[in-house]
């Protein structure tokens, strides 16, 4: 008798939500709707799809997409004394 590995079984496991073409209208709608949170998208993508889907199914689908939040650094803007320092150094070395 040979015992098979689940990882090469197929159809293990449970059925995912969110399937392939699912994934695919998610990702357009994060692209065309970049500053919308979670819930927004979640609303948006329930408004269209045959089975509704949670907050957090969307936020894990989209994060195993490469799909996360990120906030912008504020940074102070370079004065005219560091441009004249940094041009300083850059001539230098």
């Amino acid at each position: 008798m040979t015992v098979t590995p689940a990882v090469d079984a197929k159809g293990v496991g449970r059925r995912r939500v969110i399937r392939e073409k699912g994934r695919q209208r998610l990702s357009r709608l994060v692209k065309q709707h970049q500053r919308q949170t979670v819930a927004q998208l979640t609303a948006q993508y329930n408004a269209g799809a045959s089975a509704s889907v949670s907050e957090h199914t969307v936020q894990r689908t989209l994060f195993d997409m490469g799909l996360c939040s990120r906030r912008l650094t504020r940074v102070p803007l370079l004065t005219k004394r560091h441009r004249q320092l940094r041009l300083k150094w850059a001539r230098e070395h």
